[in-house]
């Protein structure tokens, strides 16, 4: 090939790269902008093609969805001075993509280098707005997500006017923040109103940190916060063992105080058990003694009948019991006189002396 072949060859590859960088896309999650010798000629450029001056116009595109980035976790301080780490994240997206490039890219026209610039600029913004609100509320309220907040009327004007509201205590306050909630079991049920309830709190606490978050990144750095998010509250680790040990401690103290009710409760019922036992022997007793009493007594009325009957047969009949309950052993020895009335029915049938 010779000089004027590689010529055209480079013609047709110089027209070939301008007919390319004539032309850009900007796809449906992307927001762009068109610069000109570093100078910002369109802004928030809707999806789709369009022409631009080869070698000189530049397309600087950013991620127009949303975007969600997690802040390292920080400790609060919470209304009663307690220090809780939180762990959040936050949700946001570009909403003004002209003052996003200007303020985060500084100079850079890498959509990767921005966004990491944009987190690196959201995270005191967050954690700054998480600590006024955690120093407005207190731990069962940013925990529980209940507590501690007055209702509407203590708010109103025309109460505080009367003294209505100031003349509550805190305990009718709580009553009728109690009140209320009750109304939205007998309503709701319990489940569903203890989580509205709970999301009512938190919603509050959330739109509180975002609108605050909001109101500076909109205008400094072109970024709408969409949500603020806490993942988890956690005490710190210097203050997470000394909680332990105070719930072990309450843990071990209500074990004690069962334990100790629980054997009260057993030397109770081993007492009277053992009451119940003695007097259902003392009952036994009485009744076989009694029993035995009236045995006697029939015993006693047959033996008198049958002596009145013929008393010559009665006294052989006894006779024969002595006998046959005296030499009932072989090793009984009895010594009696040989004219003894003992044996007075073996000597004679008669029973004769």
């Amino acid at each position: 090939m010779g000089t004027r072949g590689w010529l055209m060859l480079v013609a047709a590859g110089v027209l070939l790269l301008l007919a390319f960088d004539s032309f850009y896309i900007v796809n449906e999650t992307e927001k762009a902008v068109l610069k000109r010798f570093s100078r910002i000629e369109s802004t928030d450029i809707k999806p789709g093609l369009y022409p631009k001056v080869p070698l000189i116009d530049e397309v600087v595109r950013v991620d127009g969805r949303l975007l969600t980035h997690d802040v390292p976790t920080q400790a609060f301080l919470t209304g009663e001075k307690k220090l809780l780490n939180v762990d959040a994240f936050v949700t946001w997206r570009i909403a003004d993509v002209q003052r996003y490039i200007v303020s985060v890219g500084a100079g850079s026209n890498n959509s990767m280098v921005m966004e990491r610039r944009a987190r690196e600029l959201l995270d005191p913004r967050v954690n700054e707005a998480l600590r006024n609100q955690f120093a407005a509320r207190t731990v069962q309220e940013v925990v529980a997500g209940r507590g501690g907040e007055l209702p509407d009327e203590a708010l109103d004007p025309s109460a505080v006017s009367t003294g209505e509201a100031l003349d509550k205590s805190e305990e009718q306050l709580a009553s009728e923040e109690d009140e209320e909630f009750r109304k939205k079991v007998q309503e709701k049920g319990a489940t569903q109103a203890l989580l509205e309830d709970k999301n009512d709190q938190r919603e509050k606490l959330m739109n509180s940190v975002a609108e605050e978050v909001n109101a500076a990144t909109l205008q400094d750095l072109g970024i709408e916060v969409v949500d603020v998010r806490v993942k988890q509250v956690d005490w710190p680790d210097e203050v997470r063992g000394r909680v332990f040990d105070r719930m072990r401690a309450e843990r071990a103290r209500d074990a004690s105080e069962h334990r100790s009710e629980g054997r009260e409760e057993a030397e109770r019922i081993r007492a009277a058990a053992d009451r119940e036992e003695t007097e259902t022997v003392a009952r036994a007793y009485e009744e076989a003694q009694k029993v035995r009493g009236e045995g006697d007594a029939l015993a006693t009325g047959i033996y008198a009948r049958a002596y009145s009957r013929d008393e010559e047969f009665f006294r052989f009949y006894r006779s024969l019991q002595a006998y046959r309950e005296s030499f009932k052993s072989p090793n009984d020895i009895l010594l009696l006189e040989p004219d003894s009335d003992f044996f007075r029915y073996l000597k004679d049938s008669e029973g004769g002396r």
